[in-house]
């Protein structure tokens, strides 16, 4: 990242106090890039006042350098366009244009405040501001309520949240109450903060915590793609589990998937085995009650993409279905799970040690028996099929056809079990197997299934 080599314009003075930059901020601000420099610049010389708000400030004050950088201004945005012509109008409904500077995008907004609330989710108007103070009022978290004025090298804190970056504390800007029912996602914000850059589990404050309980029913208003899109941030985050711990003892869980999580108990339980799931396989275990069947129109509902809905799919269809400890068996089922092997034996030890399903054959020390063998297999040394349909039909003097396919399949399958690497092993071992037998329908497939 350059250094900024250009001087900084005074836009207009804030209606706040402010105070000196901490350690970590200044640091940010004399990384910041010259395209960036321009932009403020630019609206500086305009006569606006011009900040840097929102996530970028947060991550600054965690000493961490941030994806994306947003800007606020008192610039209506009719005249933001008239200084940026090449600006996208990207929600110029409520004020928000990107400025393209170099190869940089940055979202501006004009000051603004809002009114009624009327689906719990959008304002039904917006106000024009030139007050710094009224925007970050209307903001949700006090760590997102922060506002830098870079030329004048100035931090602005209303809302105490630095205090709660220290602490890792999610409190509500103004009222909880009133915040949750301006905009229900809000709640599921929340819970993401938890798990926002660290090893380690935020906090919700008491007064939102409450909030979030009480008004968890708003949840159903909510348009599902928005549900699943906070929901598999929480889940891909370091501290997924004890997150969805505190979703759990909120009773939240039953909101966002529209139905009654049972065994909540053993689920619990469960979730301090579950570090080492990506968010669909803990999704998977979160609703692990319900039939394969209501799991997938869940998945559906919340608009899951569909290679998403794929792999859960292939999840529910093998539950249960454990390989032995034998070398071939083992070899079919990493070859068939792919690179998502490990995650369903992580899976099966994770259900059957906490007892959530009632499979049969499955035992906890069976599959850590699994898991302790097949990660002594060495990778195969063909994965792709060594011989093809011409080959095979040289080979038996067999017509293409179904039987055909069918045999090439079994062979594949035995490639597999077997490790073999030659078109010499794989006509060695035609010649052992059956395959003269009319009923074809009865050979092996290349599943477990």
């Amino acid at each position: 990242m350059e250094i900024s080599l250009q001087n900084y314009e005074f836009g207009k003075e804030s209606d706040l106090t402010g105070m000196p930059l901490t350690d970590s901020i200044s640091d940010f601000v004399d990384k910041l890039p010259n395209e960036l420099t321009s932009v403020l610049n630019k609206i500086s010389l305009a006569n606006g006042g011009v900040w840097l708000v929102g996530g970028a400030v947060r991550d600054a004050a965690l000493g961490i350098y941030p994806n994306d950088i947003d800007i606020a201004t008192d610039l209506e945005p009719a005249r933001l366009l008239t200084i940026f012509p090449n600006a996208i109008e990207t929600g110029i409904a409520f004020g928000t244009i990107t400025i393209r500077s170099g190869e940089y995008h940055f979202q501006t907004t004009t000051l603004r405040s809002e009114e009624n609330y009327s689906d719990n989710r959008r304002p039904n108007s917006v106000n024009w501001e030139t007050s710094l103070k009224s925007d970050l009022e209307r903001r949700d978290f006090t760590i997102n309520a922060m506002a830098i004025d870079v030329a004048r090298r100035i931090l602005y804190d209303p809302h105490k949240g630095l205090i709660d970056l220290d602490n890792k504390i999610i409190r509500c800007v103004g009222i909880p109450m009133q915040r949750i029912s301006e905009d229900a996602l809000r709640m599921l914000r929340a819970y993401r903060f938890l798990g926002h850059r660290g090893n380690k589990v935020w906090q919700l404050e008491n007064q939102l915590k409450t909030a979030i309980k009480n008004n968890s029913f708003l949840m159903k208003d909510l348009a599902r793609e928005r549900i699943w899109q906070e929901l598999k941030k929480i889940l891909n985050s370091n501290v997924a589990c004890e997150i969805v711990e505190q979703m759990l003892e909120n009773d939240i869980l039953d909101h966002i998937f529209d139905c009654q999580i049972a065994n909540k108990s053993h689920l619990k339980n469960a979730l301090n085995d579950s570090r080492l799931l990506d968010y669909r396989s803990l999704l998977v275990v979160i609703l692990n009650s319900m039939p394969n069947k209501e799991v997938i129109q869940i998945c559906q509902s919340l608009k899951l993409p569909n290679k998403d809905l794929r792999i859960i799919r292939k999840m529910l269809d093998y539950q249960g279905r454990l390989p032995s400890i034998e070398k071939p068996e083992l070899r079919l089922f990493r070859h068939l799970l792919s690179e998502r092997y490990m995650q369903q034996l992580q899976y099966e030890l994770i259900i059957s040690k906490n007892l959530l399903t009632n499979t049969d054959g499955v035992d906890y020390l069976q599959v850590i028996a699994i898991i302790d063998e097949i990660q002594k297999l060495k990778p195969l040394k063909k994965e792709r099929q060594i011989i093809d349909g011409h080959w095979l039909m040289a080979a038996t003097n067999l017509p293409k056809g179904e039987r055909l396919g069918r045999l090439k399949e079994w062979m594949y399958r035995l490639q597999i079990e077997h490790d073999l690497s030659t078109i010499h092993e794989v006509s060695e071992l035609l010649c052992k197997i059956q395959w003269l037998d009319e009923n074809f329908h009865s050979w092996p497939r290349l599943s477990l299934i």
